[in-house]
């Protein structure tokens, strides 16, 4: 049974500041830390062409300097606090987290305050994180499973920026300078464009100390956006839908590693599409679990697989599902693909059994309530569900999945998982056939 008094936990209204900034507050009764998160509706979906990978860039270079805090600084003050501090950038925002002793936390938002107006961008530090960021793309190439996902993105989405890697590649990230990375941050680094959410051990003042530090002006290394660029909207609006074309028989393959490695990929729908829901069940029946489809009858039944499992990417605007699977020695690829195709299109072709879909359902559930025990992934939840979504994004999915039938679930595998967007991965070992 699914209990819905857990996503009390992610829920409230946003306050908007006068300059724009969005603000959630989500205290916790018997918290001894203070979580913040903002969050930029900014992402590598929102790169023009010559500059794919500035976003992430832009995430690197956010903790090496600013008129406040130089180079170093942010960590240094981070560690003697006893805090933590992270970041991460996907195709649709970019999101910055601290985690302070309650006492410490304005530090956060003095932190969060000084790089949102500027950056210095130092000659040195862009050129010393450019080697890192390479350094990040090496490894994805030497990844069999990594490189075969960005292959396979790459076919699904074509020409748009969703299949572009949020790294970038090595030929863009050395034609990026600070001009390139100052120009990027003037257009979005905007409090207009941004969510802040404080969680956990909050003061009563809590509200009046962030509008205090974050309340000024606009951002962006003195605010003006470049000339002639228009800004996008607060949505990312600006970037439309991926186009998934419907073509047969698509393949990608490579030669690297020692294993046989299978990726079937399709569409998806956007994470707010009442269907996106349906097609998650739908990859939780097939392969999440000992007891789903696919871990049954081809890892522990009739071994061709060593593993399986399922995903989404869960884009704004449209995603990618995928089934995963690992040879077992010896094993004919083609028949494990067509073992695994045949799982797909069974869901599609009937609705599973109450029993099964319930089994979904209790997964995907508890799933999040195990991923969302720390304060701190619940505030970057809410942070993502109000920059990209509405307060209660969460919530409203999980009522849909509740009421999900046998029968849309079957119907949005026969839509979704369809033979006719199909994209066929492998990674196969140097001389297999």
């Amino acid at each position: 049974m699914i209990d819905l008094r857990v996503f009390d936990r992610v829920t409230a209204e946003a306050q908007t500041l006068d300059n724009g900034l969005s603000v959630v507050l989500l205290p916790q009764a018997g918290a001894e830390s203070i979580v913040t998160v903002l969050c930029y509706r900014a992402g590598s979906r929102d790169e023009a062409a010559n500059e794919a990978g500035v976003a992430h860039f832009l995430e690197h270079m956010m903790f090496k300097g600013s008129a406040l805090y130089p180079p170093g600084a942010i960590d240094s003050v981070t560690q003697r606090l006893g805090g933590t501090n992270n970041a991460f950038t996907s195709h649709d925002v970019s999101a910055y987290h601290f985690q302070f002793e309650r006492g410490s936390w304005d530090e956060a938002l003095l932190i969060e305050a000084d790089r949102m107006r500027g950056l210095s961008l130092l000659a040195e530090e862009v050129e010393s994180e450019r080697e890192v960021i390479l350094e990040e793309i090496r490894m994805v190439e030497d990844d069999p499973w990594d490189a075969l996902e960005q292959a396979v993105a790459r076919r699904l989405f074509g020409g748009h920026p969703y299949g572009r890697p949020v790294l970038g590649t090595r030929a863009s990230l050395r034609g990026l300078d600070a001009s390139s990375l100052g120009s990027f941050h003037r257009r979005h680094y905007r409090p207009e464009r941004a969510v802040l959410v404080a969680a956990g051990a909050l003061p009563r003042d809590a509200m009046e100390r962030i509008e205090a530090a974050l309340g000024a002006g606009a951002s962006g290394n003195g605010g003006a956006a470049d000339a002639g660029v228009a800004l996008p909207s607060a949505d990312g609006g600006q970037v439309e839908p991926p186009d998934f074309d419907a073509a047969p028989g698509r393949r990608v393959e490579q030669r690297r590693g020692e294993m046989a490695r299978l990726l079937v990929a399709h569409p998806a729908p956007a994470a707010d599409d009442p269907a996106s829901v349906h097609v998650r069940l739908a990859l939780c029946v097939l392969a999440s679990g000992r007891a789903s489809r696919i871990q049954r009858d081809l890892v522990e039944q009739d071994p061709l697989a060593l593993w399986a499992a399922c995903g989404s990417s869960g884009h704004r605007l449209g995603g990618m599902s995928t089934l995963a699977a690992e040879g077992a020695a010896g094993v004919d690829p083609a028949r494990l693909e067509a073992e695994v195709c045949a799982r797909v299109d069974g869901l599609a072709a009937s609705p599973p059994p109450v029993e099964e879909l319930e089994r979904a359902k209790r997964v995907l559930f508890a799933d999040w309530v195990f991923i969302h025990e720390r304060i701190a992934e619940r505030a970057v939840s809410a942070a993502v569900e109000h920059a990209l979504f509405f307060p209660g994004f969460s919530r409203d999915s999980f009522e849909a999945l509740a009421r999900a039938t046998a029968a849309e679930v079957s119907d949005a595998c026969a839509a979704w998982l369809s033979p006719a967007t199909r994209i066929v991965g492998w990674s196969l070992p140097n001389g297999a056939s």
